[in-house]
């Protein structure tokens, strides 16, 4: 069967989102950490939130990857999932380019308004973001356990990565979520290694059946 041109990419893209992810998880902790509620005014904020924009442009492409991969054996769950994770992990890139090119800005132009409580439109978009997030993942991660395409622990990780989308915007919790693309990731990886060697094998049998010593 021929894959789709985007599917036989989805095991880089699906490392790739995982590394990007779980580095950008792990600045954004370390560099609050370090500089406090003053950093939203430094190049390490734009620098931090630029990588988790990256890890989020990745993981859409890595997402769109595995369902067109999948998507036969996903079924109309899988599509719910695919579609709604897709509108919320996009939401979520929106949110990192914020804080990448607006906050700083902000943190020296009207410090005050990031001392503001959430509320109003703000707080509508940042519930509708975090809930088609979660909703999203765990309906995708449920279509991959039903489906046994991947190992049950990288689909039941989805699950917990999707559970925990109300915590998405916070630090260390969409790691949970990139181990599990990540492990999906080795594990396309790892299939593609052997349909080569297998590829290499028949055709060194067709080989020595046409042209025998």
């Amino acid at each position: 069967m021929t894959l789709p041109p985007l599917s036989r990419w989805a095991g880089v893209l699906s490392l790739t989102a995982a590394a990007l992810t779980v580095l950008s998880q792990v600045r954004r902790l370390v560099v609050g950490w370090l500089l406090g509620p003053h950093g939203a005014a430094t190049p390490v904020h734009t620098l931090t939130y630029s990588v988790a924009l990256l890890g989020m442009g990745t993981l859409l492409l890595a997402l769109t990857a595995i369902y067109a991969r999948e998507s036969a054996s996903l079924g109309r769950l899988g599509l719910a999932g695919y579609l709604t994770a897709f509108l919320g992990t996009l939401m979520v890139a929106g949110d990192w380019w914020f804080e990448a090119f607006a906050i700083p800005t902000i943190a020296i132009e009207a410090p005050e308004v990031l001392g503001l409580p959430v509320s109003g439109s703000v707080l509508v978009g940042a519930i509708a973001t975090v809930g088609l997030y979660s909703v999203g993942w765990t309906l995708f991660g449920l279509a991959l356990l039903r489906a046994r395409t991947f190992p049950r622990p990288a689909a039941l990780l989805m699950v917990a990565g999707g559970l925990a989308g109300p915590l998405a915007l916070s630090t260390l919790y969409q790691i949970p979520l990139a181990i599990a693309i990540g492990w999906i990731g080795l594990t396309l990886g790892s299939e593609s290694r052997r349909g080569e060697n297998g590829s290499t094998h028949a055709r060194r049998a067709v080989d020595t059946l046409a042209h025998p010593s």
